[in-house]
């Protein structure tokens, strides 16, 4: 069950030997997707779609694909998509996808609304297909050992902040940034909040800034997100009876104050998230394993992000 009482579906796809591989999206996080859909076996990269035909075009090249200027041709062409666009159309494009049969891997946020996450994952269950989020600190927390503690924290503070860049302007922080953190509290605390309290900066829908408190039965959460900040930091500190835990996710650092077997040397378990959040995504789509982070964590936090984002325009 995820922290909103829902099913995770986690049962793996058809078996197959090999998936022909697509790209939606071909910016910065897109070409790194390219990369590792172009070296990751048991994958065929066929090619790239993006709304700027030349940046399509060039990373196609880079990885001997193809630029396509149809959505819908790319996708004929795939059994399986990773999407990397701006937040705002991630539903749309996946909608096309998911209805079309292919498996789908989504950056974070899986939608910008909650409604359209059900959708997501309403379609993925219909069509008996993998929708995974692309919540790569996952892999990061897994590796610690923090997503099997035999209980939850008492609180949790995150900061996750860095200064401007000009990208993923179309959603709040919170869909942008504090998302990765809203994911991991949500697994952590595994239950929906009993309140959520929280102030943002910036124009309404769309906030710079955003610190939120949400309480849980079993503690609590304070995080701040920022994309206007003089520093870049992604930090998060976990309190248990016993003691704390902090993780620096920049240096890749961790200080254990807990009786928790936690594994300090979690950098060498998982050095490249998003190359393991790409390979556990084609295991998955290809029968080989059973999806890590499936559509309904990436609603969850969806669901939470909405929650603080209405918390910020009460206020």
């Amino acid at each position: 069950m995820d922290g909103f009482g829902l099913h995770l579906d986690r049962r793996p796809a058809v078996r197959v030997a090999e998936l022909r591989t697509g790209l939606v999206g071909a910016g910065a996080f897109g070409a790194h997707h390219a990369r590792k859909l172009a070296t990751t076996a048991g994958s065929r990269f066929v090619g790239v779609a993006d709304r700027h035909a030349e940046r399509a075009e060039a990373l196609a090249e880079a990885y001997d694909g193809r630029a396509f200027d149809d959505l819908d041709a790319l996708i004929d062409a795939c059994d399986a998509l990773i999407i990397a666009t701006p937040a705002s159309t991630h539903a749309r494009i996946a909608a096309r996808a998911l209805e079309a049969g292919r498996h789908v891997l989504v950056e974070k946020p899986l939608a910008s609304t909650p409604d359209d996450a059900d959708e997501l994952v309403r379609l993925a269950h219909r069509h008996g297909i993998v929708l995974q989020a692309g919540h790569q600190e996952r892999f990061v927390m897994d590796a610690i050992g923090l997503l099997k503690t035999p209980e939850p924290p008492l609180r949790i503070e995150s900061v996750r902040e860095g200064p401007p860049s000009g990208r993923s302007m179309d959603v709040s922080i919170t869909m942008d940034l504090m998302i990765h953190d809203l994911d991991l509290v949500a697994s952590l605390f595994g239950a929906s909040p009993l309140s959520v309290h929280a102030q943002g900066v910036g124009p309404e829908g769309r906030f710079d800034q955003v610190e939120a408190r949400l309480t849980f039965a079993s503690g609590e959460a304070v995080l701040r997100a920022s994309r206007i900040a003089e520093t870049r930091q992604r930090r998060m500190r976990t309190e248990f009876a016993d003691g704390s835990v902090e993780i620096d996710f920049i240096t890749r650092t961790m200080r254990n104050k807990t009786g928790l077997p936690l594994d300090p040397n979690f950098a060498d378990k998982a050095p490249d998230p998003l190359g393991m959040s790409v390979e556990a995504f084609l295991k998955a789509a290809s029968g080989r394993a059973s999806c890590p982070i499936p559509g309904e964590a990436g609603m969850a936090a969806v669901r939470l992000a909405a929650l603080v984002d209405a918390a910020c325009r009460r206020n």
